[in-house]
């Protein structure tokens, strides 16, 4: 069997050799004044060119003119020392673009003279890099400048609580300089009644039980004083899942808390006044009821026994002294009514209510049948909410539509459903004397009446039930223009599904 020839070992020079042709990077050598020497294969790929191309020329014929003035400081230092430079800059290609280059260069001098014999440099495209750096370093200057102007505080805050970075706004609402802030962790200037809450919280972000979170908390100003914030905190990880760092965002809320809570002690204080109030107009109604009927009655008594004995001028007299006494009682009813909405216990119960408009239609049937209204129901839905209260609301708005009929033409009321889940939205249209726009929020206060509220007499209080009503149901209530009189609309809770058989 014939004996494998032993394979043959380049020579160094060889090896070398293959090296520098099948380099990515483009070798060069260069005269000290910087023009080409000996250029390898690559800057075929890297520049369009081929090799005897660049011989001869001076790499400064390449250069970007803007990137000049740091190759050639870096020219000379290599030129002073030897030692390796590196340099980045553009260089034009043979189709006239440019790419970015970077450069790693050093001065080979003679051995005996020390004069120096040439430059040698190792180049590379780092396009894609510088691209990629230049995008990075836009990102952190958007993101500083962000930081830096943003109408919030915004900190980085380091793992062990330390301050990395503060916006003045930080320093603004803690009232201390940023270099004192960098010196202290959040630790340092947290209330002690807070920090165990924050600090729970930040251990939630670093296991990963919650992404980021929000807690009103309290800072130490160097004077002792305390200050209010709403704190945003937030972890941000490296690619590996490794936590780097905390970015917090506070909001000054001191003025925001003492507003609230002036608000609240306003709003008890308030309460406490219209309970106060309701229970007056609940007393004053109850202790008025009984005169005013004594006085009707005499009244009626009167009239039947004497007015035939009366001149004309005492029987008118009579009239309006009973008119004026049924005025009254009917204010004194209504403000009854109106106290009581305050005070009652406010019941649920599923209802049909095309039932209970029917209830209210028989209860007030005279009076309809004497105006000679033409009553029109719609199909109602089931709803939830007070029996009497809902009763109450629908005797007053058929009631008010009848006292505020147009004699030019005969009254129609229509009363109608439909849904805006989860309520029902009732409408009840007439065709009387309709409401100014000026006048639709006033006719629902106690006792706020338009022009013609006083012309037919109206006390005030009915329709100020009625908001007292719907509002103690969680609805609303309002009234618009209707193309003969006025609409008046009003929500109700929709009965639940447990609700219907």
């Amino acid at each position: 069997m014939a004996e494998r020839p032993e394979p043959t070992v380049p020579d160094e020079l060889t090896s070398l050799r293959a090296l520098v042709e099948h380099s990515t990077d483009m070798l060069a050598r260069h005269a000290p004044d910087g023009s080409y020497r000996y250029v390898s294969p690559a800057c075929r790929e890297l520049l369009g060119y081929e090799p005897h191309e660049l011989l001869g020329r001076s790499a400064y014929e390449l250069i970007h003119p803007d990137d000049r003035a740091a190759v050639r400081e870096r020219h000379a230092r290599v030129l002073a020392d030897s030692r390796l430079a590196e340099v980045v800059y553009r260089i034009r290609r043979a189709d006239d673009t440019y790419v970015w280059f970077e450069t790693n260069g050093h001065a080979v001098r003679h051995p005996d003279s020390r004069e120096i014999i040439e430059i040698q440099t190792s180049s590379r495209d780092v396009s894609r890099r510088t691209a990629t750096e230049a995008l990075l370093r836009e990102s952190e200057q958007r993101f500083r400048l962000a930081m830096t102007n943003a109408p919030i505080g915004m900190a980085l805050v380091g793992l062990d609580g330390s301050f990395l970075e503060v916006n003045d706004r930080v320093s603004e609402i803690l009232e201390r300089p940023r270099e004192e802030l960098l010196e202290l962790t959040f630790q340092h200037i947290t209330h002690p009644d807070d920090l165990d809450t924050d600090l729970g919280y930040v251990q939630q972000l670093l296991t990963g039980d919650i992404a980021h979170y929000e807690m009103d908390k309290r800072y130490l100003r160097p004077s002792g004083e305390v200050v209010w914030a709403l704190l945003s905190g937030s972890l941000v990880r490296a690619d590996d899942g490794e936590p780097l760092y905390f970015i917090a965002q506070i909001v000054d809320i001191s003025n925001r808390r003492r507003a609230r809570i002036e608000l609240e002690a306003t709003s008890r204080s308030l309460e406490r006044s219209n309970a106060e109030l309701q229970r007056y107009a609940s007393v004053v109604a109850h202790d008025l009821r009984s005169p005013l009927a004594t006085l009707g009655g005499f009244l009626e008594l009167l009239a039947h026994r004497f007015e035939d004995r009366l001149d004309a001028q005492g029987v008118q007299i009579l009239k309006v002294a009973r008119r004026v006494t049924m005025q009254l009682a009917e204010t004194v009813e209504g403000l009854l009514q109106l106290a009581q909405m305050g005070q009652a216990e406010l019941t649920h119960e599923a209802m049909d209510s095309r039932a209970l408009l029917e209830e209210v239609v028989e209860s007030i049937g005279p009076i309809l049948a004497r105006s000679d209204a033409d009553l029109r129901i719609g199909v109602l839905p089931k709803i939830r909410g007070d029996r009497a209260q809902l009763r109450l609301l629908f005797q007053n708005l058929l009631i008010n539509a009848v006292k505020f009929r147009d004699p030019a033409r005969r009254l129609v009321v229509t009363v109608d459903a439909e849904q805006a889940a989860p309520w029902w939205r009732f409408t009840v249209t007439d065709t009387g004397r309709g409401v100014a726009p000026a006048d639709r929020e006033v006719i629902f206060q106690p006792f706020g009446r338009n022009q013609e509220g006083y012309k037919v007499g109206g006390t005030g209080i009915g329709l100020a039930t009625c908001k007292r009503i719907v509002e103690h149901h969680g609805g609303s209530i309002g009234v618009d223009a209707a193309e003969h009189g006025a609409c008046f609309w009003f929500t109700l809770p929709a009965a639940t599904v447990d609700d219907r058989p």
